[in-house]
Order: C-alpha cells, then structure tokens, then sequence
C-alpha cells in the first residue's frame, strides 16, 4: 500500500511487516522514508566541520571475558553499518557497512529519546515548563484519569512513570504491538489519543523502561512551545549546531513524531549532538543548553537504579544512560539493534555506531563500552 502525505512523500506502510528481517534491515533502517510518512528537518546554510586524521582504529585489541577481541570483530558480530570516532573535535575513524555511507541517514531507534531529553532541556531554560517536580496532568489535562495521572515531569524523564506498557516484542499481547497496530493499521489512531487510552500499572517512581513515557515529553514539548517537535528541533539544535545534512523524523499518519525513535540522520551529525554534550551543552562560546540540565540528565540518581533492567552495568538519567561509577562524564544514548552516541567528557572523545545488531536488545552494550574505552587508551 503506497500513500501521499500532504508533502507528497511516497512511502509503503506495508514494509513496516518486513522492516526488521535480516535482509530488509539494514535497507529500511536507511530508508524510513520509503516506509513511513516524515518531518523533514532542515540544515542551515552554514555547517560545522570536523578536522580528519583517519587512524587504523579497528585493529586495535581489547579485553573482555577473558578474551582478546579486535575492534573490526566487535563491529563486525553487531552488524555496524557505521562508526565514527571524533577525538578533540578530529574525525579519527570512519567507516561504514552494509550499503551505508557518509551521506546515508541512519535510523536512531532509541536514541531519539536524548535528544527529546534536549529539547525538553530547552524548553525548560525558556521558560516554557517550570519545574521538572510539576505534574505532566497539569500541562497536559487530557492524561487526568488516564495511566500517567499522578506523575511528575521528572518521573517521565526517568522512565518511573507507572504506565502499563509492556515493551516484550516477543510477547504477542504487548502494548508495544498494539500501539503499532492502532497508530498504524485501519484505525490510524494518533499516536497522542493512543497514549490517552493507557492504564497506570503501580504508583510512578520506580524505573521500568517504556518508551512511551518519552512520547508524553513530546506532547509536553508541543504543547508548551506551540511548536511541531521536528521544527522546534530545527530550530533549536539542527541548526545552531551546523549541521551537515537535512534530516527527518518519521510520525504517525497525522504527521505527529514518534518521539521515542525514528529520527533519521547521518552519523556525523549524530556526532555533533554528541559533541554539544562533550562540551555540558556550549557550542563555541553559545550556551545552547543549560550546564545544569546536561548534568541532571546524565548522571543517574543511584538510590533509583534499575529494577527491571536485564543488566546493572548502566544507571538511568533523564532519557540517557551512564555506565556506573562514571562520576557524570561518560554516558551513551543507547538504541535497540545497537545505535549508540558514546560521549567521554574527560577524554574529549564522541562515538556514533549505527547497526543492525540480530541480537536486538543490546546484549552486546557493556562490551561496547569495554572497546571503546580502550580505544580511547590509544588516543590519549
């Protein structure tokens, strides 16, 4: 089934069915567009450029379990289709697989969730929300009675909001699967109704990861901006930050963004994002975002720390995640089939990895870290 949207986009929902087989994925994850309606979001005229100065990075070893890997196998059994290395603002490796390229958008899965956490940064420092302890009912009154009644902004932000949404895509009943059909299928619901029609699972404050809590920071960000969220991110981050080409988000069929994913750009300017963080939200002398949130959101509070999470390697801030004890300066946005922005304040160091990883839930994660650490050793 080939649709028009009303910016005569053609797209085919009928490959959402195929999307994520191993041998339409690396294609769709390219090619959302061609999948999905979108937002475009458009590069400014002036770009920021990194500096190159290519080192032979994959041949580096590292150690984990008690055994000797190469970087180049570490990318090659999490199917990589790129990965970029940027050390003191210079493009030390890049390199990209299975079709991909320098001007290939790259699908974010859930790290579109960081860069919500930015906006929301944003809009905080604007003034446009208050106080990150004010509940989302009293900014968006439509959730009163519904599963995200009682919970604060910062609840949302940290995943602890009590909604039930099982998030199992191996579970045929989950939430997950039904928002796909009823956003997606005959009765193209939008997703914001969707979110509406959900159930309080436990009183908020417990972490449990569900990704349409981040959802619910979108409706607060277009409420309190009054702005599409994809034009307030063009506005905000894309480009201020120069970046380097056109981007878009994919939404539902009313043109509303999936907030929790499909964001879709190159891998470059998936760095710069990055390299906004390195620097705790300064970008050449322009405080973009405030130093107090990047600090809040990456440093998880511990006493909080991750019931429910298959590993207790990570903590949870606001919509990032920090490997413990790294003291705040070293965190990721982590999406599922192994999108990573790896930010290493101390080092001066910003990783970007897309992928098609078949073990889906990011098994792999805590050994990236291990690699990429110890190419850092080698920078430094």
């Amino acid at each position: 089934m080939t649709l028009n949207n009303e910016h005569n986009q053609q797209y085919d929902l009928s490959k959402l069915a195929t999307m994520l087989h191993e041998d339409h994925i690396a294609w769709s994850f390219r090619n959302m567009d061609k999948i999905m309606p979108r937002n475009d979001i458009h590069a400014p005229e002036h770009t920021f450029l990194f500096q190159k100065n290519e080192l032979p990075l994959s041949r580096i070893n590292y150690e984990f379990n008690g055994r000797s890997m190469k970087v180049a196998d570490y990318l090659q059994k999490v199917s990589a289709t790129g990965f970029l290395v940027i050390h003191d603002d210079t493009i030390v490796t890049e390199q990209y697989y299975n079709g991909y390229d320098q001007q290939s958008t790259a699908m974010s899965m859930s790290v579109a969730k960081s860069i919500v956490s930015a906006l929301v940064g944003i809009a905080f420092d604007e003034g446009a929300m208050k106080d990150v302890h004010d509940s989302v009912t009293s900014y968006l009154p439509e959730l009163i009675g519904s599963g995200f009644d009682g919970a604060s902004i910062k609840d949302i932000l940290q995943m602890s909001s009590g909604v039930r949404f099982n998030e199992d895509y191996n579970d045929k009943d989950a939430e997950i699967h039904t928002f796909l059909s009823d956003v997606f299928g005959e009765k193209a619901v939008p997703i914001s109704k969707y979110v509406q029609q959900l159930t309080k699972l436990q009183e908020p404050g417990q972490f449990e990861y569900k990704s349409v809590d981040t959802q619910v920071l979108w409706m607060l960000l277009e409420r309190t901006t009054g702005k599409k969220v994809s034009a307030y991110l063009e506005e905000k981050l894309w480009k201020p930050l120069g970046m380097e080409q056109n981007a878009y988000w994919s939404t539902d069929l009313h043109g509303n963004e999936i907030a929790f994913t499909f964001i879709n750009a190159t891998l470059r300017d998936y760095a710069k994002f990055g390299r906004l963080y390195l620097h705790n939200g300064n970008w050449n002398g322009r405080q973009i975002i405030s130093e107090k949130w990047i600090k809040e959101s990456v440093t998880p509070d511990r006493a909080d720390l991750m019931p429910g999470v298959a590993n207790d390697f990570f903590g949870y801030g606001y919509q990032w995640w920090a490997p413990l004890g790294s003291d705040g300066t070293e965190f990721m946005a982590r999406g599922i089939y192994g999108q990573h922005i790896y930010v290493n304040q101390k080092e001066r160091t910003v990783i970007v990895k897309s992928g098609v990883d078949p073990t889906v839930f990011n098994i792999h994660d805590y050994e990236a870290v291990t690699a990429y650490r110890t190419i850092i050793e080698h920078l430094t």
